[in-house]
């Protein structure tokens, strides 16, 4: 037992100490951002004024939780594509979202935009300049499969789906217009699917990874003190 009480046994002790103070601070640092996450994404940012698309997201940015929801404007020209997501309710009928991209004036990039809801897959393309007023949303993406990925229609409006019908640049984000076109069922931002169980997972996991490193270095350090001890014992 003496050597574990010795200068170099001491020097362990601490080096434990201070690897598992540091596991309990990236795992609290992890956690913090794992509950903003969940929490912003949670937050009803409907209310506030619309702003400009481009100070609520840039053309290669991820949409934070600050601005998801946020009543945004969109300036730009709309692009003679129509896909729809399937699958989606109103009024307890089953239909579709109408979706097309906006390429924004900006930026050159293109917005997709929720036209509104239908009972079929039918709806004009347009064309010529628009302005769009809607709510920001993130992208969906519970991974659902495509039974035929040659046709317009989506399970989900998962961005890097979507990019497969668009030829051009597309935004991390899509909007829900506030004004539906052509006839169509409005879309609300209700009517969005709600905050994923994903939504920050990956800060979860690292958060716990943190204290599965911390229990190795206490075996690790627990190991070692059972060799010295029997060093010890045949010295």
């Amino acid at each position: 037992m003496v050597r574990l009480f010795s200068l170099r046994a001491l020097g362990a002790h601490l080096v434990l100490i201070a690897a598992i103070a540091s596991c309990a601070w990236l795992s609290d640092w992890q956690l913090d951002v794992w509950r903003t996450e969940r929490a912003q994404a949670a937050s009803d940012h409907s209310a506030h004024a619309p702003v400009p698309l481009e100070k609520a997201i840039g053309a290669d940015a991820v949409l934070d939780g600050a601005n998801l929801g946020r009543p945004v404007i969109v300036q730009g020209s709309w692009m003679p594509i129509t896909i729809y997501v399937a699958d989606r309710e109103n009024k307890s009928r089953v239909g579709y979202w109408v979706v097309s991209p906006v390429k924004v004036a900006s930026t050159g990039s293109a917005m997709l935009v929720v036209r509104g809801w239908a009972p079929s897959a039918s709806a004009p393309d347009l064309n010529g300049s628009v302005e769009v007023q809607g709510w920001l949303q993130a992208g969906e993406g519970s991974h659902k499969s495509d039974p035929d990925p040659t046709d317009k229609v989506i399970p989900e409006l998962r961005i890097a789906t979507a990019v497969q019908h668009v030829p051009a640049d597309l935004y991390g984000a899509y909007v829900v217009a506030s004004a539906p076109t052509d006839g169509l069922q409005k879309v609300t931002e209700h009517d969005v699917p709600p905050v994923s169980s994903t939504t920050g997972l990956r800060n979860l996991l690292y958060g716990l990874q943190w204290w599965v490193f911390a229990a190795f270095a206490v075996y690790v350090w627990g190991r070692w003190c059972r060799d010295e001890v029997r060093a010890g014992q045949v010295g």
